[in-house]
């Protein structure tokens, strides 16, 4: 078992059901605090389980959450550890060269790290093709992009 803290930015009927159903059907322990229009809970989870909550979390429409903290037991704990981003989530702030125009309507596509992304100007400026562009946000499947000066 492991004990993980987590942010997360959710609707809160949504939220309390999937964990509630969630803690049944797992036999997990966790405790939920609003603080700053978001949600802060803490789990005794296992990390099997941990994978599972995480999925289960991306399928709520619009919900966000952040890793801050994860003790294990043993070295884990005795290590200053800070999570590492993965998937979607490590895009945030790679700068890349737009492959379409994208306009704020139908969006456009980036490519980075050989992949091919739908990406949306966070600016109600189309954006033209060629024209370098930072990774700012996600939402939904898309990226949030912003025009990079020079």
């Amino acid at each position: 078992m492991m004990r993980v803290t987590l942010t997360i930015k959710a609707d809160e009927l949504k939220l309390a059901q999937l964990l509630a159903k969630f803690s049944e059907t797992y036999k997990i322990t966790y405790s939920l605090t609003r603080q700053n229009g978001e949600f802060y809970t803490q789990l005794d989870i296992g990390a099997d389980d941990f994978g599972e909550l995480v999925r289960r979390l991306n399928h709520i429409k619009d919900c966000t959450f952040q890793i801050k903290e994860i003790h294990g037991g043993g070295l884990l704990d005795r290590l200053n550890v800070r999570p590492t981003r993965t998937n979607v989530e490590a895009l945030i702030g790679k700068i890349t060269v737009a492959k379409t125009n994208i306009n704020p309507l139908d969006g456009g596509i980036i490519q980075i790290g050989g992949e091919l992304w739908s990406a949306h100007p966070t600016s109600e400026k189309v954006i033209k093709e060629g024209t370098k562009v930072k990774v700012v946000g996600i939402e939904g499947v898309s990226l949030m992009v912003e025009e990079v000066e020079g």
